[in-house]
């Protein structure tokens, strides 16, 4: 994925899981000062982690979403 020319789209609102649909947060980590994405749905064990920018890990996230709808088409 070229992050340059990428569409973050609208970043006041984060994305659902492609595994099960429930909303997802994007933190940043304290430890590690970089950015992860994690489902909110406590028994799903999607996460993403060591994005540089809240923006990059919602791209990441939908990148990941795209990929994942497309593996049984």
């Amino acid at each position: 994925m070229d992050r340059a020319s990428a569409e973050a789209g609208d970043m006041r609102w984060g994305w659902r899981c492609p595994l099960c649909e429930t909303d997802v947060s994007v933190t940043r980590d304290p430890h590690s000062e970089t950015f992860r994405w994690k489902c909110d749905d406590d028994d799903c064990e999607a996460t993403g982690f060591g994005f540089t920018s809240r923006c990059r890990a919602r791209l990441a996230l939908r990148e990941y979403r795209d990929r994942y709808e497309n593996v049984y088409r």
